[in-house]
């Protein structure tokens, strides 16, 4: 028999589509037709080996990783032919292709984020993100007899080639659709070029709101020496009643050394994504 959160977490409705969700200029897509599919391909290679027997635990490579999101909107808009094709110089509500459309795609065309909803027997919504995400679709729109034009998209997350730490797409569940958009503020102490810093003190960053507590990780909270970019050790704790992450250093701080505290990659429990922190503070 299923478990209750197996028949829990059973998609049974497709929701909703977003271009920039989260970001300035966010817009629902639609209305769109037949619902969405994701879709993620890896090209993973075997390594082969005398005496192989088969595919080998510790023997495979990912050697390449794509998503993709398909939909189809009945929207004609010129903001929904632009999304189409992003090739085209747009002014104003005329879309031109001509000799400037062959080349190299401008990073302009590439959106922050596309996002599909999909509802659960729960309540909660799976919420599906693409980075970087551009339809590579060839266009067509048809003018039908007593029926409705239609755009398909096939709309691909992209690698940023100037951030390796970017992600391609995240799949997670969150508890509604839209609502909160606002990205999370912090307030550190010590603060920002805070002086004679006592070289036994915790560190402490209190947030505007909830915070996702699986993002509190050495990985996104990290102090290093400023000198040497020395990574200092120690344990994070998280008080969601209070917002508060605490880092307390597994030693004491060397005296009269500056040092650099960086939180990255803090996102409230609707998703939104707060600014890279930087924090810099000399120690007494």
């Amino acid at each position: 028999m299923p478990t209750v959160e197996q028949i829990e977490a059973i998609q049974i409705d497709y929701g909703l589509v977003y271009l920039n969700y989260g970001e300035v200029g966010e817009k629902l897509l639609g209305p769109t037709r037949g619902g969405g599919s994701f879709d993620v391909k890896a090209t993973i290679r075997d390594i082969e080996f005398d005496g192989q027997k088969g595919k080998t635990k510790d023997m495979q490579v990912v050697e390449d990783l794509n998503a993709t999101l398909g939909v189809t909107l009945i929207d004609t808009s010129i903001d929904t032919l632009e999304l189409a094709m992003p090739f085209v110089t747009r002014v104003g509500n005329v879309l031109t292709a001509g000799s400037a459309s062959i080349g190299v795609i401008p990073g302009a065309a590439y959106r922050k984020n596309i996002t599909m909803f999909a509802k659960l027997i729960s309540g909660l919504y799976k919420k599906i993100t693409l980075y970087n995400a551009m339809n590579e679709k060839d266009f067509s729109l048809a003018a039908k007899p007593k029926g409705e034009g239609e755009v398909g998209l096939e709309i691909s997350a992209h690698w940023d080639a100037t951030d390796d730490t970017a992600n391609l797409y995240e799949i997670e569940d969150v508890a509604s659709i839209g609502g909160d958009v606002i990205a999370p503020t912090v307030t550190t102490v010590p603060v920002d070029a805070a002086v004679a810093v006592v070289v036994t003190s915790n560190l402490t960053a209190t947030f505007s709101e909830d915070i996702k507590s699986a993002d509190v990780t050495n990985d996104n909270f990290v102090l290093i020496k400023a000198s040497d970019g020395t990574i200092v050790a120690g344990a994070l704790t998280y008080v969601s009643a209070t917002k508060v992450v605490t880092f307390d250093p597994t030693a004491s701080l060397t005296a009269a050394t500056p040092y650099i505290w960086t939180i990255a990659n803090v996102r409230d429990t609707a998703g939104n994504k707060m600014p890279i922190a930087v924090v810099n503070f000399t120690t007494a």
